[in-house]
C-alpha cells in the first residue's frame, strides 16, 4: 500500500512513524488501520483475536501495507500498560494511538450485575484513559505525538439501554478536551470523534441486521469514520462529529433540549426496537429473564 501523503502536519503520520489501533480487528477499527497505512507509516494492530489479528494483517500486507499486531484484552488489569511496552519495544515509539476498542451488549441496566456493567465502563473508558497515560511519557519526551479517541453521540440523544456505554463515551469526549488542552502546548495534541449512527460496520449496522431495519440517511458509512481519523491528525481538530448532514446539529441541541433525544426516541420506535433486539440476544445466549 503505497504512501498517498507524506508526514501530516503533527508529524505523526508517514514514513518512520509508528500508530496503534485498537479494536482492528474487525469492523471500523480495520478500516481505520488501512487508512493510517495509506499515509505511509507502521501500523500496529490489536484487538482480543489473535487469529482475526492475523487475518486482518495479512489483508493489509498484502495490499502493501507496513502493519504488525499485538493481541490484548484491555479489559484485564495492566493489559494496556503491557500493551504500550511491548509495542514500544518492538518499535521503539508510538507516534499515533487511536482508542477505537469499544462496544455495548444492549441490555438492560438492572438485568446486568454490576461488574458486567463495571466491564463496559472498562472497555470504553478505562482503557482509553489507561493507554493515553501509557503513552504520554514518551510522546512527551520526543515533543510530539496524537491520542484520537472514538466516542458516541449515545448519551445526548439518551439511546435506550445504554446508561453505561453513554456514561463512558461522555466521559471521553471530557477526558479528550482537557488532555488536549493541557498537553498541546508540549507537542503532544489530542482529538474526539463523536460518532452519530454508523452503517457498514460496528454496533449500527449489527442493529440494523437483528432488526431488519433499513439504514437511515442520518447513518454514516463506517468509511468517514476511518478518513476522519487521518483528518483529526493532520488538521489537528479537536472534536469531529460522524454524521451527515443535519444531523451534526443534534450535539448543540441535545445540550439545550436535553428531552428531545427520549421523545424523539419515542416518536421512532426506537424503545420497542431495541427491547426486540435485547429479547432476541438473550434467547440466542440463552439469559433467562
Amino acid at each position: 500500500m503505497a504512501a498517498t501523503r507524506q508526514m501530516g502536519s503533527s508529524g505523526v503520520l508517514g514514513v518512520g512513524r509508528t500508530a496503534l489501533v485498537t479494536g482492528a480487528s474487525r469492523g471500523i477499527g480495520t478500516l481505520i488501520a488501512r487508512e493510517i497505512a495509506k499515509e505511509g507509516g507502521h501500523v500496529v494492530l490489536t484487538g482480543r483475536s489473535t487469529a482475526d489479528l492475523q487475518a486482518v494483517s495479512s489483508e493489509l500486507a498484502a495490499a502493501g501495507a507496513d502493519v504488525s499486531f499485538v493481541a490484548a484484552d484491555l479489559t484485564q488489569p495492566g493489559a494496556a500498560e503491557r500493551l504500550a511496552g511491548t509495542v514500544e519495544r518492538q518499535r521503539g515509539r508510538i507516534d499515533l494511538l487511536v482508542n477505537n476498542a469499544g462496544g455495548d451488549p444492549l441490555r438492560e441496566f438492572h438485568s446486568m450485575t454490576i461488574d458486567e456493567n463495571l466491564r463496559i465502563l472498562q472497555l470504553n473508558l478505562v482503557a482509553p484513559v489507561e493507554l493515553s497515560h501509557a503513552v504520554l511519557g514518551g510522546m512527551l519526551r520526543r515533543g510530539r505525538g496524537h491520542i484520537v479517541n472514538i466516542s458516541a453521540m449515545a448519551g445526548r440523544v439518551s439511546f435506550p439501554h445504554t446508561e453505561v456505554y453513554a456514561a463512558a463515551k461522555d466521559g471521553v469526549i471530557g477526558f479528550t478536551r482537557v488532555l488536549r488542552s493541557d498537553y498541546r502546548p508540549h507537542g503532544v495534541s489530542a482529538s474526539v470523534l463523536i460518532l452519530g449512527a454508523i452503517r457498514e460496520a460496528g454496533q449500527g449496522q449489527r442493529m440494523l441486521d437483528e432488526s431488519g431495519m433499513k439504514a437511515s440517511r442520518l447513518m454514516a458509512p463506517a468509511g468517514a469514520v476511518a478518513r476522519a481519523v487521518v483528518k483529526a491528525v493532520t488538521k489537528d481538530r479537536a472534536e469531529l462529529v460522524i454524521m451527515p448532514g443535519p444531523g451534526r446539529l443534534l450535539r448543540g441541541v441535545m445540550d439545550y433540549f436535553p428531552g428531545l433525544g427520549p421523545a424523539v426516541n419515542r416518536a421512532a420506535g426506537t424503545g420497542t426496537t431495541m427491547q426486540k433486539i435485547i429479547e432476541m440476544r438473550d434467547a440466542k445466549e440463552g439469559v433467562s429473564a
